[in-house]
């Protein structure tokens, strides 16, 4: 008699009550449990087989095997598994190894189809479980994205040292202290190196601490103190609701869109992207392009883009062996670029509020795109790249080698056995057309409200979000409870961008108010007197040094996009120019910049040091050029 699997066991499985009915179908399953064992190494299933059924382990324990032997999991008597497998027919994802001798209770596919065909109830049961375990790790990938985003960062969870408590605390109330004793008004003390002595203190904080957020805040309140002394706390508690007041409307779309996304990834629709090519395409070549072709359907977050199309295609390009210097050249670099390119884009909101809200046009973001050379020039390297025809340098030179000569296809200290995503694959168009309503009805709206072409995101996403949830819930991939506790996980998704930008806005105010502006308008017009030309390059210089110093874009556009506004107005030249500036100089400050690696790397499959040197001279190639650009293009536009 079984011990494990017993009768309670798989009613309790099937959620089963004790009605007429119910009791029917547990004797059906029960009556088509096969016993199975497998000795000691023997597998229960390998990778790329056909589903026979779903397995309930009665004793014993088993490994889950990735590529190369990696254990991805340990299965306990009383686990089950290949539910999924079974369900749709797909072949299976992993082995599944004894560790000892097993015992398993087989429910074979037929059997299964049958219950969920007649049994509505045991269907939706599936459903959930696939969507509780995207959900188990989308709370995961949150928590990767806001440290990113500048909520937390590689240090964090570790202790400081005494050192480090000093400079980062003790030193800053120091600082504070004196600011409180011994500032001298504002309008007596409009020395430069007064002026400029917040953004010292934040560059020196940042340097030290390697914490955006906390630099900017602790930032915000120096200024407050050099406006108000004690009443700083006061000050700085306006600049913060002035910056949620005046930016009410981006948050709204920044979170709203975060809830949009987090539709996609739990109805599985964009897993359908991978399985898609993977059907359809034949060589290296084509799945590097569809890979490019998805990330441009998806640039909505970059982050979540490396992520997803990096468990999506990079399984696809180890089997048409491309090198992974290669493949992550290609999935790692492109997402920023079209994201930063694009106006329905989290950065591109980002973006359009920013230049707003430092007296831009709504329009501005658009017009500088032709401008965002370093992000441009990225997109043509990588497609020559695609099609074979970027001349291959350093670390990515080394991989193409070592593949022809018979290598592995993954450089030295990378993990190999990288997981593959078994959770809902969804259909390509349940991505497609939600994608299609976004983009229509923001331009829609946007034009009927301005009466000429332009875009209006935030009624484009409501209406998507009207859409999507007809659509998903229509086609039971998604309960309705389940659609709306996906908008709060994609609120939470939004939380370290929207506070970033908050404590930005605030410390951006706060240098507007003590003068910083006026006084570095005529330091710039004395300084280069009728040489304004160079200013677009300078500007994409300085910008991309404090971006990689950040290691955060989105601080360093909230710093720089009023500055470099601000000096085009002064200077008579192009706004466009400037924009395309700053924002090119966030897309090569990312890159220049470590942080990033070390999320991108193992979401790629390689070693975070080697992705950055394959990357690095294209990096430098293309920041050159675009400085290059820039000041030939400041020549040619100046007045």
């Amino acid at each position: 008699m079984p011990q494990t699997i017993t009768r309670e066991y798989i009613k309790n499985f099937f959620k089963l009550g004790d009605s007429g009915a119910d009791n029917r179908v547990l004797d059906y399953v029960m009556s088509h449990l096969v016993l199975k064992e497998y000795s000691h190494n023997s597998y229960v299933c390998r990778a790329g087989d056909s589903s026979r059924g779903m397995y309930f382990i009665e004793s014993g324990m088993a490994y889950v095997r990735g590529k190369k032997d990696l254990i991805l999991n340990e299965l306990e008597p009383g686990s089950y598994f290949g539910e999924y497998a079974a369900l749709t027919g797909d072949k299976r994802m992993a082995d599944i190894q004894a560790n000892g001798t097993v015992q398993v209770y087989e429910l074979s596919t037929k059997v299964l189809h049958t219950l969920t065909r007649n049994q509505p109830r045991i269907y939706g049961l599936f459903l959930k479980s696939i969507y509780d375990q995207a959900s188990n790790r989308y709370q995961n990938l949150i928590q990767i994205l806001n440290s990113r985003r500048g909520l937390g960062s590689g240090s964090a969870g570790k202790s400081h040292s005494g050192l480090s408590l000093f400079i980062n605390y003790y030193l800053v109330f120091f600082v504070f202290l004196n600011l409180i004793l011994f500032t001298p008004d504002l309008a007596a003390a409009a020395h430069p190196l007064w002026l400029c002595s917040p953004i010292i203190f934040l560059v020196l904080y940042i340097v030290i601490s390697r914490r955006a957020l906390e630099s900017i805040v602790l930032s915000g309140l120096y200024l407050s103190i050099m406006q108000s002394r004690l009443g700083f706390v006061g000050t700085y508690m306006d600049h913060v609701a002035g910056a949620l007041g005046d930016n009410s409307r981006l948050i709204l779309m920044i979170v709203l869109m975060g809830a949009l996304s987090r539709q996609f990834s739990a109805s599985g629709s964009i897993n359908a992207l991978k399985y898609t090519a993977e059907r359809r395409i034949k060589t290296g070549r084509g799945i590097l392009f569809s890979a490019f072709c998805s990330m441009v359907i998806i640039s909505i977050d970059e982050y979540l883009s490396v992520l997803i199309n990096g468990a999506c295609f990079t399984p696809l390009s180890d089997q048409k062996k491309i090198p992974r210097e290669k493949s992550a050249f290609v999935l790692g670099m492109t997402p920023m670029a079209l994201c930063i390119l694009s106006p329905l884009s989290l950065t591109g909101l980002y973006l359009t509020e920013v230049i707003v809200n430092a007296g831009g046009d709504k329009g501005l973001f658009m017009q500088a795109i032709r401008y965002n050379f370093s992000a441009l020039f990225a997109l043509f390297f990588i497609v020559l790249l695609i099609l074979g025809a970027l001349p291959s340098a350093g670390a990515l030179r080394k991989g193409i080698r070592r593949v022809k000569e018979g290598g592995n296809l993954w450089p030295e200290g990378t993990p190999v056995g990288q997981g593959r995503d078994s959770s809902n694959r969804g259909k390509l168009m349940n991505l497609i057309l939600p994608i299609t309503v976004l983009l229509c009805s923001s331009i829609i709206t946007g034009t009927l409200e301005t009466g000429s072409l332009s875009v209006d995101v935030l009624y484009g996403i409501v209406i998507t979000l009207i859409f999507t949830f007809i659509l998903y819930c229509s086609q039971r991939y998604v309960t309705p409870e389940q659609f709306f506790s996906n908008i709060v996980f994609g609120f939470e998704n939004m939380l370290a961008p929207v506070v970033m930008f908050v404590a930005s806005s605030a410390f951006a105010a706060g240098i507007e108010e003590i003068g910083f502006s006026l006084w570095l308008n005529g330091a710039v017009r004395d300084l280069f007197g009728g040489q304004t030309w160079i200013l677009p390059a300078l500007i994409f210089a300085i910008c991309t040094l404090v971006g990689a110093l950040f290691d955060n874009p989105w601080a360093m556009y909230a710093l720089g996009m009023p500055i470099a506004l601000e000096l085009s107005r002064t200077m008579g030249m192009d706004p466009g120019l400037f924009v395309g500036a700053v924002c090119a100089a966030g897309f090569a400050g990312n890159e220049i910049a470590l942080g990033d690696i070390f999320f991108e790397g193992p979401m790629l499959g390689i070693n975070p040091m080697i992705y950055y040197r394959t990357k690095l001279p294209y990096t430098v190639c293309l920041t050159l050029m675009a400085f290059l650009a820039y000041a030939g293009m400041g020549y040619l536009t100046r007045g």
